[in-house]
């Protein structure tokens, strides 16, 4: 029997699931790939298929179409063979109508999905779609994080910025980058900035401000309580300067594989940072990146 799910309204309708290979379903992580099934997607194909590797995890390849256009199951199947070859093996194919924006967070809920992957935006095709305000929709209503798959993979991610502003939300951004990628070195990078810098140009206050960050860093370690084998990942770092360009010179440097936000950020003035800015760093990463929202 093929595997079904019954769409939510809006949603146009659906095909059914149907898995490339057997009839049973075991119970693991679930990848959600959002794909127009072409070539032009295999960057976000091939990152599934290493995590599925790495994780023993199921893939689910989800195309959505117009819901003017009614699609032939056989003939995607076929394109998605042409496209991935034997790669595609082992995938389940998910096909339904709508905006891709909705259909991809709806689809990803129904199906307890773990991970969300999309590709960086390419011009005139659906892949338009997966940059922009339709990541914004899918990271804040899809309870699972978002992975936006800009480099072409050639191994498993293993050196990964995470930025934080010592809220809930960049807190559950480490402990899933922990979790995600078990094999990686972690930098938790914390930007801070010397208020009035241009105007005191006082030592003693700059050195006080960062030590001020200094201890609000390691307290934000010490709260994260993390096992022993984790917490030896991570080494803390602060960052003076712009948010924008101390991030980028450090991703522009090459030696990461992975930056990772949490999507929303500390309220106020002063803190109101990575989440309210995580929406244009994922336009300039020069590396993929994973958006981790609020838990549903």
């Amino acid at each position: 029997m093929p595997i079904t799910y019954e769409p939510p309204s809006d949603c146009g309708g659906s095909v059914p699931i149907r898995k490339r290979k057997g009839d049973i379903v075991q119970v693991s992580k679930q990848i959600l790939v959002a794909t127009d099934l072409t070539s032009r997607a295999d960057r976000p194909f091939a990152r599934a298929k290493l995590l599925a590797d790495l994780w023993g995890a199921d893939r689910t390849l989800l195309f959505v179409s117009s819901p003017k256009t009614e699609v032939d199951i056989d003939k995607v199947e076929a394109l998605l063979t042409r496209s991935y070859g034997a790669d595609a093996e082992g995938c389940r194919l998910a096909i339904n109508y709508g905006e891709p924006p909705e259909v991809i967070a709806e689809t990803a809920s129904q199906l307890g999905s773990d991970l969300i992957i999309v590709g960086a935006a390419r011009h005139n095709n659906i892949s338009d779609f997966f940059l922009g305000t339709a990541v914004d929709h899918i990271v804040h209503h899809a309870a699972a994080p978002v992975l936006i798959v800009k480099e072409r993979p050639q191994t498993n991610y293993r050196r990964i910025l995470v930025a934080t502003d010592f809220s809930d939300f960049s807190a559950r951004a480490l402990e899933t980058a922990l979790e995600f990628f078990p094999d990686a070195t972690i930098d938790l990078v914390h930007n801070y900035h010397v208020a009035y810098e241009a105007w005191l140009k006082s030592d003693t206050v700059a050195a006080e401000m960062r030590s001020d960050a200094d201890q609000e860093l390691q307290d934000f370690m010490t709260g994260l309580n993390l096992p022993e084998n984790e917490a030896e990942r991570v080494t803390p770092r602060l960052v003076e300067g712009n948010l924008h360009q101390s991030i980028f010179a450090m991703l522009d440097t090459g030696d990461y594989d992975l930056l990772v936000l949490g999507t929303h950020g500390r309220s106020g003035f002063a803190m109101a940072t990575i989440g309210s800015r995580a929406s244009e760093m994922m336009g300039w990463s020069p590396v993929d990146i994973l958006m981790v929202g609020k838990p549903a």
